[in-house]
């Protein structure tokens, strides 16, 4: 009988740090950041009848990545204009001032949903 070959597999430390913050990862981190932009920009609710106007929720809806100590991440801000502050309301809720209640769309919620790892 002849003796099998013996193999090593040697993990180093901070092999982490090397692989979160190589070019690759960015490139992932963006697609699927990207991605969860145009989910919530698709799902947000839209005025009848009406254009466009700056302040409607899809046009405030933003994607980027950054760089931390960690490695890439990435970030979809919602309405970052001070002005601008409808799209929490209409994602979660809200009572008006006659005392109604008008219940939220979840259209946030369901982007992420739909982006979570199965």
């Amino acid at each position: 009988m002849t003796a099998q070959p013996s193999s090593r597999f040697v993990i180093h430390n901070g092999w982490e740090n090397t692989a979160f913050r190589s070019t690759e990862m960015k490139t992932l981190v963006a697609g699927i950041t990207a991605e969860l932009a145009a989910l919530s920009i698709k799902d947000a609710p839209r005025r009848p009848g009406r254009g466009d106007p700056w302040n409607s929720i899809k046009n405030n809806i933003e994607a980027y990545v950054q760089n931390s100590l960690e490695g890439w991440y990435g970030n979809v801000v919602i309405e970052r204009h001070p002005r601008v502050r409808h799209a929490m309301l209409q994602d979660q809720g809200f009572t008006d001032r006659a005392g109604r209640r008008h219940p939220g769309r979840r259209f946030l919620k369901k982007a992420l949903l739909k982006m979570r790892v199965k």
